[in-house]
């Protein structure tokens, strides 16, 4: 609770610096962008946002995580074989084993990703976290339909990305990844929120892997812990300047 105090006591005060710097016009020309190869899968939202297809770079086999029967798809030169995991609709809410390795593949991703962007914060590598701005923001949104998927709810989740979809672009050219980044720069404490942010959120992300995801005896009925909750929901308001309330995350299906 101490973490959490002190650290969301003082997020609004960024939060209202963070709006005011971002009204300003952008500079011109746009800061450099720097590549690098980004370690995220690839997960695209379908079905009018109902279901996940989750890929790894340079691979044809690719998983579908829907609200109720998921897929996994087999690519090869002469045939293409689908896997239906069928879920009855009273038991959709829990995450199957197969929700569970799949989720687990990109939790890995996420983790090794924000591990990355915080030593480009650490190390003040700007054009880094601009790169990375053009695709973190779009899994973050992705992310959370998935877990909406797994869950059998995501219409609550869709709630939950309103509060920020409207935030970025999908694009190496935006003139929001620069205010943004300008943005945690703007006051002397704002990066170190930030990392924070980001620190907290990769060792909460690492328990939920330890204890769920990678546990042959998990609660099939619980996604995420609070704890996780809460780490996932500072690192996006600090990441997107979202005002309070924070985000309120789906409780336990009763």
């Amino acid at each position: 609770m101490t973490f959490w105090k002190c650290l969301s006591s003082s997020v609004l005060v960024f939060i209202l610096t963070v709006r005011i710097f971002s009204e300003k016009e952008p500079p011109s020309p746009l800061m450099e962008r720097v590549p690098y190869d980004i370690p995220l899968v690839k997960l695209s939202v379908t079905d009018n946002n109902t279901a996940v297809r989750i890929s790894l770079p340079g691979e044809d086999d690719y998983a579908i995580i829907s609200a109720l029967d998921d897929t996994y798809v087999k690519n090869s030169r002469s045939k293409t074989d689908r896997i239906i995991y069928r879920e009855l609709p009273d038991n959709a809410y829990r995450l199957s084993d197969f929700e569970a390795r799949q989720i687990l593949m990109v939790c890995k991703s996420f983790i090794a990703t924000l591990e990355e962007f915080e030593k480009h914060l650490r190390n003040g590598k700007w054009g880094e976290c601009l790169y990375l701005d053009a695709f973190l923001p779009k899994f973050i949104r992705s992310f959370y339909l998935l877990l909406g998927a797994a869950r059998n709810t995501t219409g609550k989740y869709l709630k939950i990305v309103q509060k920020f979809e409207n935030e970025f672009d999908v694009s190496l050219n935006s003139p929001r990844s620069d205010n943004r980044v300008n943005a945690w720069r703007s006051t002397p404490e704002g990066i170190v929120k930030l990392r924070i942010a980001t620190k907290e959120l990769i060792y909460q992300l690492k328990i939920w892997e330890k204890r769920e995801l990678l546990n042959a005896n998990r609660n099939p009925e619980m996604i995420l812990s609070s704890k996780t909750e809460e780490a996932l929901d500072l690192f996006v308001r600090i990441y997107f300047a979202i005002q309070a309330p924070t985000l309120c995350f789906p409780g336990p299906k009763k």
